[in-house]
């Protein structure tokens, strides 16, 4: 089984969200929705305007990992952030949000990382999603289907907690 206990703190994920806030819209609007819905990078640089049901509140990923397709929820604040992007833009229904690639990605994530002190890549924005919605009680099958996974399996790889998570949850068993 994969090792994968790195991941963010919720204050840590704030406080990358608030350098890139000051900094760039898009790129705070691609780190934020990489936190909130969990997203692979491909699948967030495949988002077009046409994936957006504001009304819903979801996304529409069509290219999947493996072809698949799926719907993740989004928040209404972020949703709307979202959808007054693409309007700014003037983007066309199919063409790409974030029109850049999955390595400038990983580049922007990183450069906000290290102003914080952080080694951040965007995949541990999707670890800790999973981390962050079992700590807030979510049960494994609905974090699986919030992911896109096939298999329960799979999930449990996201699901691997560090040393103080454990250690916290020990310390409240009442021998």
């Amino acid at each position: 089984m994969k090792n994968i206990t790195d991941y963010l703190e919720k204050s840590q994920v704030d406080k990358i969200l608030g350098v890139a806030r000051t900094c760039n819209c898009r790129d705070y609007l691609m780190i934020r929705i990489l936190w909130r819905a969990g997203l692979r990078v491909s699948e967030l640089v495949n988002i077009r305007s046409r994936d957006i049901e504001a009304n819903n509140q979801v996304i529409n990923i069509i290219k999947a990992k493996r072809g698949k397709q799926r719907r993740i929820v989004l928040d209404g604040e972020t949703i709307n952030m979202l959808s007054e992007y693409v309007l700014q833009l003037k983007l066309l229904e199919d063409q790409p949000i974030f029109d850049i690639t999955t390595r400038q990605v990983e580049n922007i994530v990183k450069k906000y990382g290290n102003v914080v002190n952080l080694n951040v890549h965007p995949h541990m924005f999707r670890h800790s999603y999973a981390i962050h919605l079992v700590r807030s009680g979510m049960d494994l099958r609905r974090v699986q289907l919030l992911l896109g996974h096939s298999s329960l399996n799979v999930t449990q790889i996201y699901l691997q907690f560090n040393d103080n998570d454990i250690r916290e949850v020990y310390d409240a068993v009442k021998f």
